[in-house]
C-alpha cells in the first residue's frame, strides 16, 4: 500500500499515522502490566525474557591470583582497608600514609643518623639507607612484573589449547586444517608407543629375533635361567592344581545332586503309604 502511493505528502502523512498508532498500542501493552512507584515516578515492572540469545564473547575467566593472593586465599587473610590518614610522632600531627608530606618524612629527611653502640662510625649509613630503599623499590617492581609475565603465559597456553582443539575437531583430526601466518606446530603430549606392522615383508622382524638371539647365545645379555626355569616350573604347578580342583568340583556337584534325589524319592514313598509310616524291614 505504501508503495501505490508514491512519494508525496499523503504517504508520509500515513507513515506518520502508522507510526503513532503503534507506539501509542507498545505504550497501552507495557501499562498494562503491574507498577510501582519509587521516588513518584511510576515503574512497570517488565516480565523475565523468554527468548535465550546466545552470547556474543565467551565467558570471562577468573583472573590469574599473584603469589600473595594465593598464599592470603589459603591461610585465609582477608584485605583490610587501612586508614588515609595516621599519626606523625615527630610532627605530632596527622598525616598522609603516602604521598607528598606523608606520616614520617621529616625522620626521612634528616641529615643526621644515629649509629649504633656497636656500628663502624666510618660506614656511610644514610647512602645505606638510601641503598635499601631503593632495592626495596626494585624488589617489588620485578614481582610485578613477574605477576604480569605468569598471567599472559597463562593466557597464551589457553589460546594455543583451543587451537589445537579446533584442528583437532574435524574429520581429518586437523590433518587439512589450514594453519595461521607464524603459526607453531603443536606438540603432542604423553608417551606415544610405535608398533611394528603386522603385514607385509617380514625380514624385520626376522632379524630383529637372529639378533636377540645371537646376543643371549653371546652372553653379553645376563639371563637368570635359574629363575626362568622356577618361574616356568611354578606355573605348571599352579596349572595342574587348577585342573585338579575343577575335577573335584565337578565331582561333588554330581554326588550332590545324586543324593537330593534319592532324598527325595525316599520322602515320596514315605507320603504315599497309609500313615505316613515307612515299611518294616525284613530280618
Amino acid at each position: 500500500r505504501v508503495r501505490e502511493m508514491g512519494t508525496g505528502k499523503e504517504r508520509s502523512k500515513f507513515l506518520k499515522d502508522l507510526t503513532r498508532d503503534n507506539t501509542q498500542l507498545l505504550f497501552n501493552a507495557i501499562f498494562n502490566l503491574p507498577t510501582t512507584v519509587v521516588e513518584r515516578s511510576v515503574c512497570v515492572n517488565l516480565p523475565r525474557p523468554t527468548t535465550r540469545l546466545p552470547r556474543e564473547k565467551k565467558i570471562p575467566v577468573d583472573k590469574t591470583l599473584t603469589k600473595w593472593e594465593a598464599f592470603a586465599k589459603k591461610k585465609g587473610i582477608q584485605k583490610k582497608k587501612r586508614a588515609r590518614m595516621v599519626y606523625d610522632e615527630v610532627a605530632k600531627e596527622y598525616r598522609p600514609r603516602f604521598g607528598y608530606n606523608k606520616a614520617g618524612s621529616d625522620k626521612e629527611q634528616n641529615w643526621v643518623v644515629e649509629v649504633p653502640a656497636n656500628g663502624d662510625p666510618y660506614k656511610d649509613w644514610l647512602g645505606e639507607k638510601e641503598d635499601k630503599k631503593k632495592e626495596n623499590v626494585a624488589k617489588n617492581e620485578l614481582k610485578r612484573l613477574q605477576n604480569v609475565s605468569k598471567a599472559v603465559k597463562g593466557q597464551s597456553e589457553d589460546i594455543s589449547r583451543h587451537v589445537k582443539q579446533v584442528h583437532k575437531s574435524t574429520a581429518s583430526l586437523g590433518k587439512f586444517q589450514e594453519k595461521v601466518k607464524n603459526e607453531k606446530k603443536a606438540k603432542e603430549k604423553g608417551k606415544t608407543r610405535k608398533f611394528a606392522p603386522v603385514t607385509g615383508d617380514s625380514t624385520g622382524e626376522k632379524e630383529k629375533s637372529l639378533a636377540l638371539i645371537s646376543k643371549i647365545a653371546s652372553g653379553t645379555v645376563s639371563v637368570n635361567k635359574e629363575k626362568a626355569a622356577n618361574k616356568e616350573l611354578g606355573a605348571t604347578i599352579k596349572r595342574k592344581r587348577e585342573e585338579e580342583d575343577s575335577k573335584k568340583s565337578k565331582r561333588r556337584s554330581k554326588m550332590g545332586i545324586k543324593a537330593q534325589s534319592n532324598h527325595f524319592d525316599k520322602k515320596k514313598r514315605q507320603v504315599s503309604r497309609p500313615g505316613g509310616k515307612s515299611k518294616p524291614s525284613r530280618g
